[in-house]
């Protein structure tokens, strides 16, 4: 077991911080979820919002070598997300016009 419950509450604000920005630049929260987007129950990860490495809602802590990686692979996940929801809401402006 390598992730601490500091760890665990790390990655949960990490995760939250992540949807709060995603909000504020795009307008729209990823997956329409606003509230609990990462849970740690012991070394698991769970989230609808993010895929993460393995692409299903949870996420064993031992898939990653450490604290860094997860928040490696959340940051381009919700950067992917903010990506798509920018050029999605710049293309359906340009329909409206």
């Amino acid at each position: 077991m390598w992730m601490t419950l500091e760890d665990a509450k790390y990655i949960e604000g990490y995760a939250a911080a992540l949807v709060d920005l995603n909000f504020e630049i795009t307008g729209e929260y990823p997956m329409g979820k606003s509230y609990d987007p990462m849970t740690v129950d012991g070394n698991t990860m769970h989230s609808y919002v993010f895929d993460m490495k393995d692409g299903g809602r949870h996420h064993p802590a031992r898939d990653y070598k450490d604290l860094e990686e997860i928040k490696e692979v959340l940051l381009k996940e919700a950067a992917e997300n903010m990506r798509y929801d920018i050029i999605h809401s710049a293309e359906k402006i340009r329909e409206e016009e």
